[in-house]
């Protein structure tokens, strides 16, 4: 019974010594005595398993208005295409339920029946420079529209009620 009283009368020494040593070797490196030289530690690098993006971030310039029974968000992305736009919209999950749009843009007219969680219609309609996407659920409708200006694509994102 002493010695199990022992050991775990150690490791609880033990425990306390070193994290009183972390808290000493971070409160060092935080605030430096006058006399003593500067430390710098650097944290450990994480192993981070995503890659990186060699494209440059695409830059975007959104305002935001009530309209009646809804929303609008208009975005003026420079430098960008619209299938650029609308993968930057799917991976950012900018509309409700963006995951179930198509993993590519339509090159025609398209009506993706859905009916889960509310949703029940997806419509794609494709014209030249322009796409326009109605997300019909069962209390409104939300319509992402992107249009080619230039080099420069405008996105607006309409938040309707029924």
């Amino acid at each position: 019974m002493k010695k199990i009283s022992f050991i775990g009368l150690m490791i609880v020494i033990l425990t306390g010594c070193r994290n009183e040593s972390k808290q000493a070797v971070n409160n060092a490196a935080e605030t430096p005595e006058k006399d003593s030289p500067i430390i710098n530690i650097k944290p450990a690098e994480e192993n981070n398993t995503i890659p990186e993006s060699k494209k440059l971030p695409v830059l975007k310039n959104c305002t935001e208005k009530t309209i009646e029974y809804g929303s609008e968000q208009e975005c003026l992305f420079t430098g960008s295409t619209i299938e650029e736009v609308y993968h930057t919209t799917i991976k950012e999950k900018e509309v409700e339920k963006a995951e179930l749009l198509l993993t590519e843009l339509p090159k025609q007219n398209i009506e993706k029946e859905i009916n889960k969680d509310g949703l029940d219609f997806i419509n794609y309609t494709v014209s030249s420079g322009k796409i326009e996407i109605e997300f019909l659920f069962a209390g409104g409708v939300t319509t992402l529209e992107m249009e080619q200006q230039g080099k420069n694509v405008k996105r607006t994102i309409i938040h309707s009620a029924d």
